[in-house]
């Protein structure tokens, strides 16, 4: 007798101490924007600390079954602050031990530490039971474990095995759960942190968009579609209801639906004004159509709402004890919900302005960039691109050329500068690179030190950046020096980026040094790396024509069109150069044969998809450019002086 009334005041006590601490977590969550300096992260901790030592109070004692049900709504607290904190292993050790305590207080043995076989006894043996309730419970915390876990497919064995008491028919795992029928009523003498029935919804609808999200990354769209719109049909946060509108937005698009797809992104904004990815797949939705207008005001919103003070990690910092963010860790979510940080929102929106002509605007949202990094103390030279904003040297120098597209000369030196000063000394005396076996690889995944090099380097791509970074901001100076008029400068810093660019020598397979430039095959970066080279050579070739030195610039002209072949401009001047030297026979033998390929004059490289960087794409030879209507006369003139019929005339 005696026993029975201790035992009964420890059950007491132990129900007073868990509604002490579940009270004190809920009142910590109102009470959460007047909590000082403890993060959330921190409160579970110590909620989780508290809790579980009273767990473990009751583990101390044997389990009987007038104890099974508090026990269970205790472990099922302390498995919700454990599954919270991303403590998998201890979550997995805890269902566990509660199951097999439960068992041992119903007088059965347990088959073994097998979760499946676990629960398959478990739910037999108190079904029709009124703790059958509490199993439940933790079953949905088993179903969350699973999920986070990337496990879904031994809770489709579990549910379709042949035990009744979850009523759950075979097939495919969303029929499965959508046929699923949970007894998950609690005991109000006792609370617990999340309600079971909430939790239930929130793993159901995760694991539909895990799904949906398994799809996509097949290629599913139809089917990932299917599954998204079946999670919106489900009750969640306005947050993930946000989130799935997205994803079949983006289904859509890549459906060809482009209307239907704006729609849901539309849709997304209205549940949640803050959804990020919603706005950034409608700039990019805009681009693709060519609603070039409608794309910048998108990312200009984007960037307004990326810089919004502290607002992310503030409504990040007051997710619930376990939120759709906590459970659904797909890498592939990440990605299709990412969106740029506000440098490259900022990148963005300079290129779009640059790519239609808006060189004004384009030019503040450089300077606004250039500033930011600046701000944020980034290095000039650094390692660690993102895929949404080029390497920062890179960023330099498509502002540098910005600034020449807008006549801002002395900006476009100074920033060119700045490129120099931090790349010029990390350039190699002599760089050493091999062509790939393989004539569509990338050189830069097949790239080895050659062994005149005389020893392994570092990063050999690494070290051909720092090459081609020199080399282009010697070469927008010379352009810029050669836009003003200064033709000593313009001819000193052209010469520069020859030299610097000279510097990295190409073996083919055999071990022959090689001209690299010839087709597309030897990749992005030698292919930039010929058209600085062209670049360089015909704007000194200009020079030494202003010179008086026609017997160079020929040269120069020759070896431009060599490096980079089709450049119009550089054809041209090679005629006027042969001109001048009186050399017309062969000027006209080349006019003639440059009027017969011209039609048929590869796509230049500015224009080829994945292409040269942004400062070789727009019209850079500019400052080179020939006017051809003077020559064409001296031409026609010629071929008439001695009777011989024009192009025209044919």
């Amino acid at each position: 007798m005696d026993r029975g009334i201790r035992s009964s005041n420890c059950l007491d006590i132990w129900t007073e101490e868990n509604n002490d601490i579940i009270k004190k977590w809920k009142v910590y969550c109102l009470l959460r924007n007047e909590r000082g300096q403890e993060t959330q992260h921190d409160a579970r901790k110590r909620y989780y600390s508290e809790i579980h030592k009273l767990l473990q109070k009751i583990q101390g004692v044997p389990c009987v079954p007038a104890s099974v049900r508090l026990e269970l709504t205790i472990r099922y607290n302390t498995l919700l602050f454990a599954l919270s904190l991303s403590e998998f292993t201890e979550t997995r050790v805890l269902l566990t031990q509660g199951l097999v305590r439960a068992l041992e207080a119903k007088g059965c043995q347990p088959p073994g530490s097998e979760p499946i076989l676990l629960w398959q006894t478990a739910l037999q043996s108190f079904a029709g039971t009124d703790l059958l309730s509490c199993l439940h419970q933790l079953l949905c915390v088993q179903w969350a474990l699973w999920l986070c876990t990337d496990q879904l497919e031994e809770l489709q064995i579990l549910l379709s095995g042949p035990q009744k008491e979850i009523a759950a028919a075979p097939g495919d795992l969303l029929a499965v759960i959508g046929d699923l029928r949970f007894s998950i009523e609690g005991n109000p003498s006792l609370l617990v942190a999340m309600a079971p029935g909430e939790l239930k919804e929130l793993v159901h609808i995760c694991t539909v968009t895990t799904k949906g999200i398994g799809e996509m990354e097949e290629g599913k769209d139809s089917e990932a579609l299917l599954a998204f719109q079946e999670a919106l049909s489900q009750p969640a946060s306005r947050t993930l209801l946000a989130q799935l509108h997205t994803l079949a937005g983006i289904c859509l698009a890549k459906l060809a639906q482009p209307q239907s797809a704006m729609q849901c992104f539309r849709k997304a904004l209205e549940v949640d004004f803050g959804c990020r990815s919603a706005l950034y797949q409608s700039s990019l939705l805009y681009g693709r159509l060519g609603n070039v207008q409608a794309e910048m005001e998108a990312l200009h919103l984007l960037h307004a709402a990326v810089t919004l003070s502290g607002c992310g990690d503030s409504a990040r910092d007051q997710a619930p004890l376990l939120s759709a963010e906590s459970l659904l860790r797909s890498p592939t979510l990440a990605c299709f919900l990412a969106t740029p940080s506000p440098p490259g929102i900022q990148h963005a929106l300079a290129h779009r302005c640059l790519q239609s002509h808006r060189i004004p605007e384009a030019v503040e949202h450089f300077l606004d960039l250039l500033t930011s990094l600046q701000a944020d103390g980034k290095l000039l030279v650094n390692t660690s691109g993102s895929p949404s904003l080029p390497r920062v040297p890179e960023i330099y120098l498509e502002a540098a050329f910005t600034m020449l597209k807008a006549k801002r000369y002395w900006d476009c030196v100074a920033i060119c500068e700045e490129v120099i000063s931090k790349t010029v000394d990390l350039v190699p005396e002599r760089l050493a690179l091999e062509l790939p076996i393989e004539g569509h690889q990338e050189p830069e995944s097949m790239m080895q030190p050659a062994p005149l090099t005389g020893r392994k380097t570092e990063n050999v791509e690494e070290r051909l950046n720092f090459v081609l970074w020199a080399g282009a901001a010697y070469l927008l100076q010379g352009l810029t020096y050669g836009h003003i008029k200064d033709n000593a400068e313009a001819l000193t810093n052209f010469t520069r980026s020859i030299n610097v660019l000279l510097k990295v020598l190409v073996k083919n397979k055999d071990g022959q040094f090689m001209d690299p430039g010839d087709g597309q095959a030897a990749g992005i970066k030698l292919q930039t790396l010929q058209r600085l080279k062209g670049l360089a050579l015909a704007g000194r070739g200009v020079c030494f024509i202003h010179a008086g030195k026609q017997k160079e610039a020929l040269q120069d002209f020759q070896l431009s069109l060599q490096a980079s072949p089709g450049s119009e401009h550089a054809d041209l001047w090679l005629v006027e150069a042969l001109w001048q030297l009186e050399r017309k026979e062969e000027a006209l033998s080349h006019w003639r044969s440059r009027s017969r390929s011209s039609a048929q004059r590869p796509a230049p490289l500015e224009n080829t998809p994945g292409g040269l960087p942004l400062y070789l794409q727009y019209n850079l030879q500019d400052g080179i450019s020939f006017e051809p209507e003077g020559l064409k006369k001296k031409m026609e003139d010629l071929i008439h002086s001695r009777g011989v019929p024009t192009c025209k005339d044919i």
